[in-house]
């Protein structure tokens, strides 16, 4: 039972993931580029926490979220390196962007993370899906973000 529960978290935090997501493209749109690459890292780390769920890891600090997700997924290989990376990346450019407000991140930038954190996010949702699927106490349902993530490749089919 508790384990169900867990999943079912995870779903409801990949889903938020993939809304910071479009909060993030959509305050790009408008020129926010500060408020967009603050929403790509709540995207990447909802997607985190909910990775963290299935292994009923959690945490309320941002630090030690990463560092569990470093430890339990990407050192572990089940998660490829270069994720690992991009939530780096995009935490760095948060932090940046909190601590010090002069330093000004380009468009080009949070375009950059976006297309990043979108490839992170659809490795996520699949992750969830397989892992929904092998568990024999859950019924099949299917992961939000499906429409976000084309052919299992991570690419949005609207991109150019």
């Amino acid at each position: 039972m508790k384990e169900e529960m867990f999943l079912d978290l995870a779903k409801y935090r990949v889903q938020r993931a993939f809304e910071n997501k479009a909060d993030a493209e959509l305050l790009l749109k408008s020129d926010n580029v500060s408020e967009s690459v603050n929403r790509i890292f709540r995207a990447n780390f909802y997607a985190i926490k909910s990775l963290l769920a299935t292994k009923m890891k959690d945490s309320t600090k941002h630090q030690k979220v990463l560092n569990i997700f470093h430890e339990s997924f990407v050192q572990s290989g089940e998660v490829p390196r270069e994720f690992g990376l991009i939530v780096d990346r995009s935490y760095r450019s948060h932090d940046d962007n909190e601590r010090h407000e002069q330093l000004q991140i380009t468009r080009k930038d949070a375009e950059s993370l976006i297309e990043e954190a979108e490839q992170f996010l659809c490795f996520v949702r699949e992750y969830l899906q397989q892992h929904i699927l092998n568990n024999p106490r859950k019924p099949v349902e299917p992961v939000e973000g499906e429409k976000d993530c084309a052919a299992g490749n991570g690419k949005n089919k609207n991109r150019k």
